[in-house]
């Protein structure tokens, strides 16, 4: 079991902590939180990924924010021969189709969205996290283009209604409650956490 830890998480502890598995040694930054761009920080990722894959023993992985993103594009991009499956907890590159508990269509991830096949796929994302539920037309889509480097299409309610993107941004900013960071405290409608639904989805990778 390999852990792909977010944005400024250190190797122990963190939103994975109640996951078992080994933490991927990677450095999880994108400045300001460090000094690393995004692509440079998904890069270093990918590549040690690669190592675990290059080993030749079956694994499941599981990422949270950043570590989702690189884990996402690792599978897509790379499409690892030992993998036997993945899980991603707020991804910023959530495909609209791919969720495996209930968000709004016309929301997906707010780095655009890619979409993973050929190996099993668990996405979960609170349905008001800015980060994997970015509604479509929402300018912080312009803020993602500049810190990742991908490029989304512009609409015209990016440019001209802030109050819509700041009520946004605040979601993710708001101290000590913001949606990005409560996958652990959240619940589903089963009971579970969406940090408990994940590592069970994982423990059912494994069993598989």
């Amino acid at each position: 079991m390999i852990k792909v830890r977010g944005t400024g998480e250190a190797m122990s502890g963190g939103m994975l902590a109640p996951i078992d598995g080994e933490a991927l040694p990677y450095r999880a930054e994108i400045a300001p939180l460090g000094t690393q761009s995004y692509s440079t920080s998904v890069a270093q990722c990918r590549a040690a990924l690669r190592s675990v894959d290059a080993q030749g023993e079956p694994w499941v992985g599981v990422g949270y924010s950043l570590g989702a993103a690189a884990l996402g594009d690792f599978v897509m991009l790379e499409q690892p021969k030992h993998c036997l499956g993945i899980v991603l907890l707020a991804d910023p590159l959530r495909s609209r189709s791919q969720c495996a508990n209930p968000v709004p269509r016309d929301r997906w991830g707010v780095a655009g969205e890619r979409l993973i096949s050929g190996i099993p796929l668990y996405s979960f994302a609170i349905p008001d996290d800015p980060i994997t539920s970015c509604p479509g037309d929402n300018g912080m889509r312009l803020f993602a283009n500049a810190v990742t480097g991908h490029q989304q299409p512009v609409q015209p309610r990016m440019l001209w209604d802030a109050g819509y993107t700041i009520a946004w941004l605040w979601k993710y900013l708001r101290a000590g409650d913001s949606r990005h960071i409560v996958y652990g405290s959240e619940k589903l409608a089963d009971g579970r956490t969406y940090v408990e639904a994940a590592r069970d989805a994982v423990r059912e990778l494994v069993a598989a």
